[in-house]
């Protein structure tokens, strides 16, 4: 659940959220989750219902192959930047552990060997999540992630806490309404609220959810009866509920902690951010705060990483008419998603913007992606040759259409903006 609603990249968007705009766009997290519900609830439905089609297949069968190869095409850079961008934080918020933090300017970094560290770094990530998927550790070690994550979510939670002394506020925040741009003193640079809202629109409403989540239903519930009433409902709770208490905690901690500080507009690193859980502790222990978070963060991009690679390696298996499911004998499984762990990993430390703000960015390019793919799954999910009787009922197709008008809006009037940024 952690990958798939709150993952690093999710948690950069609202951090930065809340460290640039304090609570004003709190309205954006209510708004979008319960279409996070039904979103991830209709593809999981396609993979448990179709254990042994991928959901390329079913694009290819159902809809037109170039349909199929177009989704490809467009998903697989998109899903190797964003694991470009999870590799990142994982980098920064390893080295952040260590006291070693990238220089402030272009300049400085050019001659300093941080690049290369960060390289290093990158690679040794990269062996060790290659190990942990080959060798099915990862399965092991997701207790003890958990539980590290879970820590790094009550330390939040204890900071927003102390943030309700501003309730007029936060209720304030609870109202829909745009911010006005903020001007990072001392740069040519604005933080855009479009730009902001689009990073955690994007992070809920992805791309990876409605592609990647029946492959990872279908491998995850190949045995016994599936009660989808009952699968609808966990993801009410753990979806619905928690990813929002969650985030609304997340922002209101960011909007506390950091935005009251002198430089809360230039804050887009890890070590910067992390001063956010300095008030989680009292006096004399304020130093665990950016300890907890840096550690936290670099669990909370690998859960993401390993969802994100195994995605792309889905994908690229299903649509060229190999084995997809990920089991131990599955060979092709195992060396393609090595070569996709290992791509980003070399090619993450080339990319000079900072780590949270790469992420923020490349969730934004999942909300400009998502349209298109929403369109897919709206499709298929009211096929009865895909979904047999559980085919989409009017609730269900009305929200799914609202994300998709939602997201397409979006889209369209953020696009030019957008781009500008990535490519400024």
């Amino acid at each position: 659940m952690a990958a798939a609603s709150i993952g690093a990249g999710t948690a950069s968007s609202l951090i930065l959220s809340g460290a640039w705009f304090r609570y004003e766009l709190l309205w954006v997290v209510v708004l979008i989750s319960p279409l996070l519900v039904i979103t991830v609830d209709s593809a999981s439905r396609i993979g448990i219902l179709n254990k042994d089609k991928g959901m390329f297949t079913l694009l290819c069968e159902h809809l037109h192959p170039g349909v199929g190869w177009l989704l490809l095409a467009i998903n697989i850079p998109v899903h190797l930047l964003i694991g470009m961008g999870q590799m990142s934080v994982m980098t920064s918020a390893a080295l952040s552990l260590f006291e070693y933090y990238p220089p402030d300017t272009a300049a400085e970094l050019a001659g300093s060997n941080y690049q290369a560290v960060e390289l290093v770094v990158s690679l040794l990530f990269a062996l060790g999540i290659i190990w942990l998927l080959t060798s099915e550790g990862y399965q092991r070690m997701q207790r003890y992630m958990t539980a590290l994550m879970v820590l790094m979510f009550v330390c939040f939670l204890i900071v927003a806490l102390r943030g309700f002394t501003e309730l007029s506020a936060i209720l304030s925040g609870m109202a829909p309404k745009i911010p006005a741009d903020l001007p990072v003193p001392g740069q040519d640079m604005m933080r855009s609220s479009g730009i902001t809202i689009l990073g955690i629109v994007g992070s809920v409403l992805a791309p990876a959810a409605m592609l990647g989540m029946p492959y990872l239903s279908a491998d995850n519930r190949r045995g016994g009866v599936v009660d989808l009433r009952h699968e609808f409902h966990n993801s009410v709770i753990n979806l619905g509920f928690f990813y929002c208490a969650c985030s609304l905690c997340i922002i209101i901690a960011g909007g506390f902690a950091l935005y009251p500080l002198a430089n809360h507009a230039e804050i887009d690193s890890v070590h910067e951010a992390g001063r956010i859980l300095l008030r989680a502790f009292p006096q004399g222990l304020e130093f665990l705060g950016p300890v907890i978070f840096s550690a936290g963060m670099v669990i909370a991009a690998l859960t993401t990483f390993v969802v994100t690679v195994e995605v792309i390696t889905y994908f690229i298996l299903d649509m060229f008419g190999f084995a997809w499911h990920h089991t131990s004998d599955n060979r092709r499984f195992k060396r393609t998603v090595s070569i996709c762990i290992v791509l980003p990993a070399v090619l993450a430390p080339l990319w000079s913007f900072p780590a949270l703000f790469k992420l923020l960015l490349l969730m934004g390019i999942n909300a400009i992606v998502v349209p298109l793919v929403y369109l897919a799954v709206l499709i298929l999910i009211n096929k009865r040759a895909v979904m047999g009787e559980y085919t989409g009922s009017m609730p269900r197709n009305v929200i799914l259409l609202a994300a998709l008008v939602l997201s397409l809006t979006i889209s369209v009037i953020k696009l030019p903006e957008f781009v500008q940024t990535l490519i400024g």
